[in-house]
């Protein structure tokens, strides 16, 4: 039950901060009601210790439970209360001294005489129903210490069932090679531990990482029974949990170790071993181990502490040892053996899926052909998870019609089948014990990922964004929001409770999924507490039970109609998310919404000027995005959204910003434009020239200004904003664009010079086609030494000598310089933290690229795209680390392709063609590939002869070399590509990848 409390902790914790600013602000209109907050906030901190102390148990009864609810809605409620009246005060409030001041202060208290008589009754209210809500819980005489004391026992029952839950997989269908999907990998396994031992000392430590019910118990147990594994003298199993004791399974252990050893009748040698200390158990179990071959598998394991005290058990002086650890930690597991001994689990594919889900439900193993189609609905919501397929396939099992809409309707109602069906009762505990590990301010950030639809890649750009606005990011020492947001995400994927699908080149991740069997699990705590409200397609189509809607998701699934909602619970609502919808879903008036900070409309085309004038008036907005919707202009009315953090208007038709958003003094992410790609894997991607927005004159004023992508400078008035850049000393990221003549770089160039300490990421577009028209990065006074990514499209006479010094460069993609040649690219091959390097069309002008020994040392990702003069491509020593390799080629390069081999790339794991393939140079990458070890892919993308997609996302520029093929839908002949592919920093892009069935892509796998 962590949901609730994580959830009214979180509430209050967001509202103590800002009632402790509040308190130490110089506001004189608090007069009167100063003291009452104080009292307010001093029951709600005394309310929040509690919530932390109930937060170390793992169950609570009914009233508890509706007690830690009603303390997260009084929270709420202030905090509403408080918003409104700050909005009041700060209004049209500036800097003013002397007589100026005073009058404006005498004004602001007639003025807001009203709103402070209406707030100090809201205030008085609001104390009375803290106070009650403190007495109510004395008044039902609830028991702290009782309620641990039973959780403590609900706690050890289940985990006593969890401990046999997991294990009984091989008992269905048969142990070792019997078991779908386990008999590679067990063999595998194996073959680690009966390699020839080097002359190390200790044991060979194996950890087995992976998703809650990937199979890491079932797989540890089939090789602990494996007759493969020769020679083994003794073994122990034992399970460790998230509750273990140390004495337990150091007895566990050594009786286990015992067992088939000759015993002596008279000489019992576990004899008296409750009467042992732990130093004790320790020297026998070591005695025991010293010149044996053995097996122990530590089962379970969620801490390194654990393994840290049961390692001094284990005898240095014995290399033939083994232990396996299985755990959902990827940080666990570094910590227990090498990275070299570290086994990833990963669930079935699909015809495993389909094997062990046939033989679950069906005897023979063979499906109906009327129940094929649903069963494939289904076993896409198993994602290959082995402990869903067969959860759900014994409730199936057991179900008396098996018809294809009774299977329909199960899948439907996964979410509360999870809830009630006992079947799946032990699945939902495994799964929610990730939740439930997690550190507390991690799960109301964890629950949050339950708003985005099944299958859907979560954009962390946006995420972060949104989690900042909605409070759930606690700040730490002078790390930014994003930053700390970035650390959350690798816990999650460290615990294996979040599956990353992109990475950037600087290793964060770019986007994420959530398994669908955990999405249902924390769907069904958010909504039973009221944390999400969801309404549309999908079960969970209901609001029944909360008395105020907080953060509503509208999932229209396609669907034209209009759903029903009750009007009065909407006012409350703190965040709205409305995504891709063509009509508008909902009757509801924004107008309405006073209280919102999130406002997510994503894809809703349906969105109007009258819309957007409404909108305007939401004065707490925090976040707003109106990406890909059909707007095309935004009113100077933005300017009143005072509070805007996030102002999103990506794949739209703004070319211009107003006036008005000058007045935004807290916005932190302005972000315009859309990118076209080529390849499936997002590898290569062109910027819609004609995408970018003018900004107005008054940017100086937006003083928090930390990205602006992509501004437009070719005119006159927007050119001359650019002068203004230089006051903005938080800007971190900056997109700029010039389509018309280059005299409009020479302000922009200005502010730069007095942007170097801040900036980290910098694309710059040209295409005004006079000449040299980037020469003024040459000249600059005060380059920007701190890059970590660089974008250039336009001609430089020469690479700037100051590229030489970006020691943190990690991005760097070069398009239509002209003049950059083999000496510069010998400059780029010495920059220590280049990741990912991309060539485009004339971003190169040499006829060889060589990479030679002790150049590109990091470099993962490498683009070369239609190099009008290349000859030759040479790998001799160099970019040894490369995984990636994207080609595309106008013709065959006379001095050949050298060098692509085990020998010489020994990390490459794909090699992808696009645009029109030369079938020459094709060949023999493929032939190359044959002798890796490590079944390198090849892919190609032949550029489309059909039309090209419509829609601002999907553009093509097809009017010159460089372009491949276009973002077209797969087909059912298209072989997946990696999880894990590699893009910039600034792409948190975009649709779904299109190939019509003429020009299918193909991959090879070898």
């Amino acid at each position: 039950m962590e949901a609730v409390v994580s959830a009214s902790h979180g509430a209050v914790q967001i509202l103590l901060r800002k009632l402790g600013n509040i308190l130490a602000t110089k506001y004189t209109l608090l007069h009167g009601i100063r003291g009452e907050i104080q009292e307010l906030k001093d029951e709600l901190e005394s309310m929040t210790a509690c919530l932390r102390d109930l937060a170390d148990n793992d169950d609570h009864n009914e009233q508890t439970m509706t007690w830690m609810k009603q303390v997260r809605e009084v929270a709420f409620d202030v905090e509403d209360c408080m918003d409104r009246f700050c909005h009041h005060l700060s209004r049209n409030h500036g800097d003013r001294h002397g007589l100026l001041e005073y009058l404006h202060r005498m004004f602001n208290m007639v003025r807001t005489l009203r709103v402070r008589h209406k707030v100090a009754t809201d205030i008085q209210c609001l104390k009375s129903r803290a106070q009650k809500v403190s007495d109510r819980k004395l008044r039902y005489t609830y028991s702290l210490d009782d309620s641990a004391g039973r959780s403590g026992k609900a706690l050890g029952t289940s985990y006593s069932h969890l401990g046999s839950l997991d294990r009984w997989l091989p008992a269905i269908h048969g142990d070792g090679p019997g078991l779908v999907g386990m008999g590679k990998m067990t063999d595998a396994v194996v073959g680690l531990l009966n390699e020839q031992r080097l002359a190390t000392v200790g044991p060979r430590v194996l950890s087995m990482v992976g998703f809650g019910g990937v199979g890491k118990t079932t797989l540890a147990t089939t090789v602990y029974n494996s007759p493969k594994l020769g020679g083994i003298q003794c073994r122990a199993f034992i399970p460790v949990s998230q509750t273990y004791d140390v004495r337990s399974l150091l007895e566990s252990m050594l009786k286990q170790l015992l067992a088939s050893a000759k015993k002596d009748k008279n000489d019992d040698p576990l004899k008296n071993i409750k009467d042992w200390d732990e130093r004790d158990l320790f020297v026998k179990i070591k005695q025991h181990l010293a010149d044996k071959r053995y097996l122990i598998i530590l089962d379970d394991v969620w801490r390194a502490a654990a393994w840290d005290q049961l390692n001094v058990a284990i005898p240095r002086n014995n290399n033939q040892g083994s232990i396996i650890i299985t755990t959902r930690s990827q940080e666990v597991a570094e910590n227990c053996c090498t990275s070299s001994n570290i086994y990833k689990m990963n669930r079935l594919d699909k015809g495993d899926s389909e094997k062990l889900f046939f033989k679950t439900v069906f005897n023979p193993g063979q499906c109906p052909i009327d129940l094929l189609e649903v069963s494939k609905v289904i076993l896409r919501r198993c994602n290959g998870l082995p402990l869903a397929i067969v959860s759900i396939g014994r409730m199936l099992a057991r179900r008396q019609n098996q018809t294809p809409a009774e299977w329909q309707t199960v899948c439907n109602r996964l979410g509360s089948e999870l809830e009630t069906n006992p079947t799946l009762e032990g699945m939902r505990r495994i799964l929610s014990l990730s939740y439930s590990d997690l550190p507390y301010h991690l799960k109301a950030c964890f629950l949050y990922l339950c708003a985005f639809r099944e299958d859907s890649e979560i954009r962390i750009g946006s995420l972060i964004r949104r989690w900042a606005a909605e409070g759930l990011i606690i700040g730490m020492y002078d790390r930014s929001l994003e930053e700390i947001a970035q650390i959350y995400l690798d816990e999650f994927v460290s615990r294996s409770i979040v599956i990353p699908e992109k990475f950037g080149c600087s290793g964060k991740i770019k986007s994420c999924k959530v398994h669908d069997m955990m999405l249902e699990v924390i769907i069904a705590k958010s909504v039973k507490e009221n944390f999400i409200s969801f309404l549309g397609s999908g079960q969970y189509n209901t609001t029944a039970g909360h008395d105020k809607v907080r953060r509503l998701f509208i999932h229209t699934g396609g669907t034209k109609e209009k759903i029903t909602f009750p009007s009065k619970n909407i006012v409350h609502t703190r965040s709205l998310t409305i995504l891709d919808s063509t009509v508008k879903p909902v009757p509801i008036k924004f107008s309405d919404l006073k209280l919102i900070r999130v406002l997510d409309l994503e894809g809703c085309r349906w969105l109007s000027d009258k819309n957007l004038k409404e909108i305007c008036k939401l004065s707490l907005l925090r976040y707003l995005s109106l990406r890909n919707t059909a707007i095309p202009q935004l009113p100077n009315s933005v300017g009143k959204l005072k509070e805007l953090v996030t102002l999103d208007v990506r794949e739209t038709s703004v070319v211009e910003f107003p006036k008005g958003i000058t007045q935004l003094q807290n916005l932190n992410h302005l972000l315009v434009g859309s990118y076209a790609y080529y390849t499936r894997t997002r590898s290569v991607k062109h910027f819609g020239w004609s995408e970018g927005a003018k900004v107005p004159l008054g940017l100086g004023n937006m003083g928090a200004l930390q990205r602006i992508s992509h501004a437009d400078i070719s005119t006159e008035k927007s050119s001359r904003a650019m002068r203004e850049l230089g006051k903005l000393c938080q800007l971190t990221r900056l997109c700029v664009v010039n389509m018309k003549e280059a005299k409009f770089w020479k302000p922009f160039a200005e502010s730069l010079d007095e942007l170097s300490n801040s900036l980290r990421y910098l694309m710059v577009v040209d295409g005004s086609l006079e000449g040299e028209e980037l020469e003024f990065l040459v000249r600059l006074k005060n380059p920007p030494l701190f890059l970590q990514s660089l974008h250039l499209k336009g001609r430089l006479t020469k690479l700037p000598d100051w590229v030489s010094s970006l020691n943190n460069l990690a991005s760097l993609s070069l398009r239509e310089t002209y003049h950059l040649t083999e000496a510069s690219f010998k400059v780029l091959g010495k920059l220590p933290s280049l990741v990912s390097l991309k060539l485009y069309c004339w971003g190169y002008a040499g006829s060889a690229l060589r990479f030679e020994e002790d150049m590109f040392l990091q470099l993962k990702q490498l683009v070369v795209d239609n190099l009008e003069n290349l000859e030759k491509l040479s790998f001799r020593g160099g970019a040894r680390n490369l995984e990636r390799l994207t080609l595309a080629f106008l013709r065959v390069p006379s001095r050949g392709i050298h060098g692509i081999g085990k020998e010489n790339l020994r990390h490459l794991r794909e090699v992808e063609f696009f645009g029109v393939i030369v079938e020459s140079i094709f060949d023999q990458v493929f032939e190359a590939a044959k002798e890796y070890p490590n079944h390198l892919k090849v892919t190609r993308e032949d550029r489309p002869t059909t039309e090209a997609p419509q829609g601002p996302a999907q553009q093509v520029d097809n009017t010159g070399p460089g372009t491949g093929s276009s973002e077209q839908e797969p087909t059912d002949q298209q072989v997946d590509m990696p999880a894990l592919r590699c893009e910039d920093e600034d792409d948190e892009a975009t649709p779904a990848w299109r190939v019509p069935p003429s020009t299918c892509p193909h991959a090879y796998i070898l």
